[in-house]
């Protein structure tokens, strides 16, 4: 049976712990930064460049997906931000006064899980809405007059609303993707127990791994990149559908949080039956 009173207790502890320290408030800004930053800039450089894209291309443009690009760089300030929800007592010894207070491992992994999806998700709903809305005021185009003629050349208007089928779902899924994330990074943290190990697999997990697999032959390379956490996860904020290259949402969706409970139950294992 779950001890929610537990559960609660451990929280608190949790989120005591989280706004306590400098480092919370500085992985967020920065993943504001570069979230919002750069999703505005490369969508800037989409725009600029559409004219130039062949039809296949603009074909399988996504307007919602190119405007919030800058969380795949939002993700490595939040992974990291995952990373020192565990490995940062590890690192300082608090991890035994912890283990002491909450002899039940599992619910201070079990809080720290809950503290880090709700924190990351909320951070990513705000910078997945803001640069949404950004994006597409800049994917709008702007109707310019001709000084010669006085004629009125329209912008590209590639933008589209929140109210277009799949978008609001997309945007929303953009935020559960860093969610997701977070999850993972956390669970490898239990598994390796130290914050410079831990960071570079989430960086090798979502990133080195796809370069891995675009090195295999060709009638493999779609078939293994697409079940990989970053092209899996991807399905959860594209309303565009790419092909053979990613998953449907559904099926994507699955495949990527399977990942993150794949890991955070290895983490689970390994805290119940290793030494402090």
């Amino acid at each position: 049976m779950i001890d929610f009173r537990l559960l609660k207790d451990t929280l608190a502890s949790e989120w005591t712990k989280l706004r306590s320290v400098r480092s919370t408030y500085w992985t967020i800004f920065a993943a504001l930064v570069l979230g919002i930053g750069l999703s505005c800039a490369i969508a800037a450089g989409a725009a600029h460049a559409y004219k130039d894209f062949d039809v296949h291309d603009r074909l399988f443009f996504d307007p919602t997906a190119n405007s919030m690009v800058g969380l795949f760089f939002a993700q490595l300030a939040l992974g990291v931000f995952g990373v020192l929800m565990m490995s940062a007592e590890y690192s300082t010894g608090l991890i035994r006064t912890t283990m002491s207070a909450v002899p039940q491992r599992g619910y201070t992994l079990a809080a720290k899980g809950i503290m880090a999806a709700v924190v990351s998700t909320a951070v990513a709903l705000v910078i997945a809405f803001t640069s949404f809305n950004l994006g597409q005021l800049i994917f709008s185009g702007i109707d310019k007059r001709d000084r010669l003629t006085g004629l009125v050349i329209p912008g590209q208007h590639l933008n589209v609303s929140l109210t277009a089928p799949h978008v609001l779902r997309a945007v929303f899924g953009a935020s559960f993707y860093i969610g997701g994330m977070v999850l993972i990074a956390l669970g490898l943290a239990a598994i390796i127990r130290h914050t410079a190990g831990a960071i570079t697999a989430v960086v090798g997990i979502f990133f080195v791994l796809q370069i891995v697999a675009q090195l295999l032959p060709s009638y493999l390379q779609h078939d293994v990149s697409r079940y990989l956490p970053a092209q899996a996860g991807t399905a959860l904020f594209t309303v565009v559908p790419q092909g053979r290259t990613s998953l449907s949402f559904v099926p994507g969706t699955i495949v990527y949080f399977s990942w993150a409970v794949g890991f955070l139950l290895i983490g689970w294992y390994l805290l119940r039956t290793r030494d402090v």
